[in-house]
């Protein structure tokens, strides 16, 4: 007598807890930075305005404003973990995971060089001048240590984090049980690119999430993904603090394309390859699953 197939869990907790995220991040963000400038500004509402810009612009109104966000997620994340049952550490696949020392180094790698090749296309392309991710290198340009540190928290190991505890851990795990793996790698990848409202760092949060999406698939937890996922970002936070972007000419970025390219792939196929280090019921599992 076969057992009788599992109910497929409902979607709405999660649905709910991704409205409310993004909703509660814009308007955390937007209260912060007004009350940041309203003190200074009497309320004037012409001059509020532009101070709020000049401000949201700023190296403290992007880190700032990128702590919020961090935060605002990571409590959603376990607001509805917990609200949803079940050990919040197993439901968010914070665990040990399958991954050998050589697989994270590979995830590691993987999404640096896929960070690489993204940001080479899109100076070629000249699509991301005035975007997001343009506005936070010129803000941090030339940052003291101090700052640079705080842009590494705030920017790197904070998103890192809570980012990957929401959409990776929560998110696509719910989805998975519901859809199956690649269905739930994205849909899960594009809530996280539209989560980002900018168009040209959503598309490239996208990419990155499917590739991250998919190393948490591989190795049963988010853990190596938390890891690429900070180090990329941290990556991003030295280069700007250090390099201008006129400093990169189109055969630069022609190089780094390949090379990011490159080494997306390496990274992929030594994923692919890590698998094979797992040994007894795990192993199995594995397999079965690829």
């Amino acid at each position: 007598m076969q057992p009788a197939p599992q109910a497929r869990p409902a979607l709405w907790p999660i649905l709910a807890a991704y409205l409310a995220a993004f909703v509660l991040a814009l308007g955390a963000s937007v209260a912060f930075v007004l009350a940041a400038v309203a003190p200074r500004t009497g309320w004037d509402a012409p001059r509020l305005a532009d101070e709020a810009q000049k401000f949201a612009l700023s190296a403290p109104g992007l880190l700032g404003a990128a702590f919020v966000d961090a935060a605002v997620l990571a409590g959603v994340t376990l607001v509805t973990a917990r609200l949803m049952g079940k050990g919040i550490a197993a439901r968010l696949r914070l665990g040990p995971t399958r991954a050998t020392t050589a697989g994270g180094v590979a995830a590691v790698a993987g999404m640096a060089g896929l960070s690489l090749a993204c940001g080479a296309t899109v100076e070629l392309l000249a699509i991301g001048h005035g975007g997001v991710m343009e506005s936070i290198a010129s803000a941090l340009h030339s940052s003291s240590p101090l700052r640079g540190v705080l842009a590494l928290l705030a920017i790197g190991v904070a998103p890192g984090v809570a980012e990957e505890g929401f959409f990776r851990g929560l998110l696509q795990t719910r989805l998975a049980a519901r859809w199956g793996r690649w269905p739930a790698v994205v849909a899960s990848a594009a809530a996280f690119g539209l989560f980002h409202i900018d168009p040209v760092q959503g598309s490239l949060a996208f990419l990155a999430g499917v590739f991250l999406g998919w190393v948490a698939d591989r190795f049963g937890g988010i853990r190596p993904t938390i890891l690429a996922h900070a180090l990329n970002n941290a990556m991003f936070v030295l280069f700007a603090t250090q390099a201008s972007p006129d400093d990169q000419g189109t055969k630069a970025q022609a190089v780094g394309l390949l090379v990011g390219g490159a080494v997306t792939c390496l990274g992929s196929v030594a994923i692919l390859r890590s698998r094979w280090a797992v040994t007894g019921g795990d192993a199995t599992a594995s397999r079965s699953a690829a």
